[in-house]
């Protein structure tokens, strides 16, 4: 493992992490930005060079390493030679859990990096460092479990109360003295009218607006949201199926504002909209194409106004700032030329081909590891300890499924593309599309407008799994 930090040429990740940012203050909340002051220190002190920040908020140190996207990003950073060292402001926020702990270290010892954590050096290459590093994570999950059980318990006695355990009071209600809720008479007739017009076939979009002409802000995911919160009836429902909690429920925790037979018919209010035929655009099922604003999945249309022409479009009820849109016809030239770049050049189709062989690999690796641990366990599936592993690495073999499924199967001789330049053109678009989940991890589209080919070029970052 490097040890030598004199150089300034050892470069640096700084991982900040916080379970929970909403509604958060106080001595004992570690602030991203004390976390991100923290770690500047720590590298300046030890002659490291930053060379960014991965934030994970709303993101709890329990998780599995395939859950922590900042994590896992700094790690993949280190395991591919982009960094040298990852870098913690304290203990904690590295992990909560013995497992991820444990396999952090093993990979970052393996790759030869540099793990740093509330300003020592975490290792496992030696039975010292291992015994230190695991008693600390040990102590780290004892934590979070012990708050998990009287969290549930308060949250149990909260809902048996009629109280609900979160902050947001749904339009209608206020709140009691004593955490009880109670209908609000300035905002109930609101939400009464949201019901009555939906029930009455009124869309999404008009009860939105309607909601706004009473001040009352909500997106259009936000409108179908209150419209299906079962408050409304009087019911109190906490929490979700995980495998080691059940929802928590109380059927009679507040004063209805909404009649039964009511909630039922706006819960049947779903506009048939017929069977859609499937798109033939090459990337409308590929789910590569990314708004640069929100994330979500662009999908295809047609502009009727412009002769039906084709483009990508992020999904208009999503809650997003600036809905991308993109000519299809420029995304799809954007993703193909990337894609005939990295089959020209033998290091891509390697890559490629090793990354779908990997992808298998890791399949099979979490399929021993659960079946193993089933047959190992067994008789004990009613520990809590025994359920929460098994779940882990169940999670861990559909997560591997899923990235089998997206990049298909490793290929062989006789299927593979050999020049990229000559054959494309000759490949039906089904072969495309196979190819192109091999290579693209993702192609991201920036908010944005211009005229002509090259301003919508410019606005794609296409990013491959050969990179």
């Amino acid at each position: 493992m490097a040890t030598s930090t004199s150089q300034n040429t050892h470069r640096a990740i700084g991982v900040v992490r916080v379970s929970r940012v909403g509604g958060r203050e106080g001595e004992r909340f570690l602030s991203p930005d004390l976390q991100r002051e923290r770690i500047e220190a720590e590298c300046e002190r030890r002659g490291l060079r930053m060379i960014e920040t991965r934030e994970e908020l709303d993101v709890s140190g329990g998780k599995a390493l395939g859950k922590r996207p900042g994590l896992s990003q700094a790690l993949a950073a280190v395991e591919d030679g982009r960094a040298e060292a990852i870098v913690f402001a304290y203990r904690d926020r590295m992990d909560r859990s013995i497992t991820t702990g444990s396999e952090l270290c093993e990979r970052m010892d393996a790759a030869g990096g540099l793990l740093i954590a509330d300003g020592n050096v975490i290792t496992h290459s030696t039975h010292d460092g291992w015994r230190r590093s695991t008693f600390e994570s040990f102590l780290n999950e004892d934590q979070r479990r012990a708050v998990g059980e009287k969290m549930q318990a308060v949250q149990e006695r909260c809902v048996s109360e009629g109280r609900p355990p979160w902050s947001r009071v749904a339009l209608g209600y206020q709140r009691q003295a004593d955490g009880t809720l109670s209908p609000d008479p300035k905002t109930m007739a609101v939400v009464q009218r949201a019901f009555e017009m939906r029930a009455g076939g009124e869309s999404i979009t008009q009860v939105r607006n309607m909601l706004g002409s009473h001040g009352v802000e909500r997106s259009h995911r936000g409108v179908q949201v209150m419209l299906a919160n079962r408050i409304y009836l009087g019911e109190l429902h906490f929490g979700k199926k995980d495998g080691k909690n059940k929802p928590l429920l109380n059927r009679a925790a507040c004063e209805p504002i909404i009649e039964r037979e009511l909630f039922d018919r706006v819960q049947r209010m779903v506009i048939p909209r017929g069977r859609q035929p499937q798109s033939t655009r090459l990337l409308a099922r590929l789910g590569v194409l990314r708004c640069g604003s929100c994330g979500a999945r662009l999908s295809s249309m047609k502009v009727p106004k412009q002769n039906d022409y084709p483009i990508y479009r992020c999904p208009s009820t999503s809650d997003c700032d600036h809905h991308v849109t993109i000519s299809a016809v420029i995304a799809e030239q954007v993703v193909s030329d990337s894609v005939r770049t990295a089959l020209a050049d033998v290091k891509g189709r390697a890559s490629a081909e090793a990354n779908a062989r990997g992808a298998e690999d890791e399949l099979a690796k979490a399929d021993a590891a659960l079946a193993g641990a089933i047959a190992a366990l067994s008789g004990l599936e009613d520990v809590p300890a025994t359920r929460a592993r098994l779940a882990e690495l169940r999670q861990v073999r559909d997560d591997a499924q899923a990235r089998v499924d997206q990049i298909g199967a490793a290929p062989t001789a006789d299927g593979f593309v050999i020049d990229g330049a000559k054959d494309w053109d000759r490949l039906n678009a089904d072969e495309r599309r196979a190819l192109i989940r091999r290579f693209v991890e993702r192609a991201t589209v920036a908010p944005g407008r211009g005229t002509g080919r090259e301003a919508g070029a410019g606005r794609i970052t296409v990013e491959l799994f050969c990179q």
